[in-house]
């Protein structure tokens, strides 16, 4: 487990001051998109696990604040995506004041955002049509405080549909304030989860020199007293 420093990206403009200037080494990357995706200046610190379990017992908590990241690899070692637990905003809010951050936005927007950079680099792209499908939120109608292992379970990140490349993802927030979750354990409130692809790997599918195809995921135990995000 590495325990990296808060490194925020450069901003593009007093507009929009949590806009990515260039993309994030791995080891920034859930602090870049904390700031991108929640929108805001809030520096925090970011724990990068080695060990899958250990990701998945971790918390964003908002002492620090402190955030989870989880690097996907395939055999031989090749890097295909990031995990990242996050704060949400309206916990940001209530204990660094309103306007801290927000409104949040989705972890399509962090993917969105790295693409467009390393558009910039591909000058020949091997796909003419891209799309980042909007459908992102985890819900679990028949048990809703699993949220947290639907959000972990296997997806396939990236296909081809009709001559288009598309780029999927998993996200899902717990506003602190939500009833639904009143009587959960604070750790459990205030987060904002996202999965990401790796720039790596989006830059190499964008010039032809990788495949589409690629899952991220683990099934975890859904048991146990506190069933909720994980």
């Amino acid at each position: 487990m590495l325990i990296a420093p808060a490194c925020l990206v450069a901003c593009s403009g007093a507009d929009n001051p949590w806009a990515l200037q260039e993309v994030p080494a791995a080891a920034d990357y859930c602090v870049a998109a904390q700031r991108l995706v929640t929108r805001t200046l809030v520096p925090v610190q970011v724990v990068i696990h080695e060990d899958f379990d250990a990701f998945v017992k971790s918390k964003a908590v908002i002492e620090g604040p402190t955030i989870q990241q989880y690097n996907w690899t395939e055999p031989g070692g090749k890097f295909v995506g990031i995990s990242c637990k996050l704060k949400n905003a309206d916990h940001l809010n209530l204990q660094f004041g309103e306007g801290t951050a927000g409104p949040d936005g989705l972890c399509q927007d962090m993917n969105q955002e790295v693409f467009r950079l390393l558009a910039r680099k591909v000058t020949k792209p091997s796909f003419t049509r891209v799309t980042f499908d909007p459908q992102e939120t985890v819900t679990n109608a028949q048990q809703p405080g699993m949220t947290g292992p639907d959000w972990l379970a296997p997806f396939t990140v990236t296909y081809i549909q009709d001559d288009t490349l598309h780029i999927a993802t998993k996200g899902f927030i717990v506003n602190f304030n939500d009833p639904q979750y009143a009587k959960a354990p604070e750790r459990f409130r205030g987060v904002h989860y996202c999965h990401f692809i790796a720039p790596e790997y989006l830059q190499a599918l964008m010039d032809g020199s990788a495949a589409p195809g690629v899952v991220i995921g683990r099934e975890v135990d859904r048991g146990g007293p506190n069933p909720g995000p994980r």
